[in-house]
């Protein structure tokens, strides 16, 4: 949708009152800028940090991000937000396909 209807202020407001009933959950604010600024290994760092309580994740490439979410979160009941996502290969980098999130998860996307 347009900028400035509410989208971020919905799916925050779905994230914190659903948060509790997931084994672990993650907002992501800003995917597009984020990725543009800092790129989408950075992304997959933030994710896997924030779900994981863990600051010391480095990765060296996209595809070791990937290899990493998909293997970490398989059997994970996740809540996962990524706000303002635009470019395909950002979605791809950060969730993958369905196979990749165990039963019981959710992924909100927000978009234009």
């Amino acid at each position: 949708g347009m900028g400035g209807v509410g989208k971020t202020t919905l799916a925050r407001a779905v994230f914190h009152s659903a948060a509790g009933h997931f084994d672990t959950s993650c907002f992501l604010a800003n995917v597009r800028e984020n990725a543009m600024k800092h790129g989408l290994v950075h992304l997959q760092q933030t994710l896997l940090a924030e779900i994981f309580r863990e600051n010391n994740i480095r990765l060296t490439s996209v595809e070791q991000g990937i290899s990493l979410i998909k293997k970490r979160l398989h059997r994970k009941r996740l809540l996962l937000v990524l706000d303002d996502v635009c470019e395909l290969d950002d979605l791809r980098a950060l969730v993958g396909s369905p196979d990749w999130f165990g039963p019981g998860r959710k992924v909100i996307i927000t978009t234009r």
